[in-house]
């Protein structure tokens, strides 16, 4: 019965090793925020994804989660919608939309 379970130990610690290294293919690829100090052009921003809930709001931008107030490049996200964006800058302000506007609906209805 000893033997049984040192093997059994082994086999657990063992398991925890090798899944260490393997990503979950549950969660979404959101590239970790890369600081930028030059202005970036509102016409290679895509918007990807929008959060938006009692508690929080954040949108997907270009692979990148921002939330309210957060900078990109020279602009500040002002406003969070179901399925837009709104940027502030020094020029004005740009509104980002889905490119399927249809899928914006709440998902827990």
């Amino acid at each position: 019965m000893s033997e049984r379970l040192r093997l059994l130990l082994v086999v657990a610690a063992l398991g925890g090793l090798v899944g260490a290294g393997v990503p979950d293919p549950t969660r979404p690829a959101i590239a970790p925020r890369v600081e930028t100090t030059s202005a970036a052009p509102a016409a290679a921003l895509v918007l990807q994804s929008t959060l938006v809930s009692l508690s929080q709001r954040s949108a997907i931008i270009n692979g990148q989660r921002y939330r309210l107030g957060d900078a990109i490049g020279d602009a500040r996200l002002e406003t969070i919608g179901p399925g837009w964006v709104r940027l502030r800058s020094p020029t004005g302000s740009t509104e980002l939309r889905l490119s399927f506007p249809n899928s914006t609906r709440p998902v827990n209805r």
